[in-house]
């Protein structure tokens, strides 16, 4: 093989892998995000992973931070209203593309926030 058709070839292999957006994982447990503090980049993909271990339902809400994003069309009807709903011992997966800025994020079911659960979306 040439050196050319080799180099096409690891290029070819290599490419699929790179253009795959990162994972980050939110747990939501009783009263708190793990992390409390998400970090992405700005207008680069990424997928989002909102793991509820507890029982009972949590919400990730954001209006601002999904307002300003690129949700990707799969996982628009996870988003009503800038907020997202986790039943509990489940997970939701999105797929979006994040603007640049600084996002408060809550549970908005009764009293959670009030007990710790609220963070924030740094997008840089």
């Amino acid at each position: 093989m040439r050196p050319l058709s080799a180099l096409l070839v690891i290029v070819a292999i290599a490419s699929p892998l790179a253009a795959q957006p990162a994972t980050r994982v939110v747990e939501m447990s009783n009263f708190k995000f793990a992390p409390a503090q998400l970090e992405l980049r700005a207008n680069t993909p990424v997928v989002l992973q909102l793991r509820n271990d507890s029982s009972g339902g949590h919400s990730l809400t954001a209006p601002e931070f999904f307002a300003a994003s690129r949700v990707d069309p799969g996982s628009a009807r996870y988003v009503q209203a800038g907020r997202v709903e986790v039943p509990g011992h489940q997970a939701v997966t999105l797929s979006l593309t994040p603007a640049a800025g600084q996002y408060p994020l809550k549970c908005s079911h009764t009293l959670h926030s009030v007990f710790g659960m609220k963070g924030i979306i740094v997008v840089r």
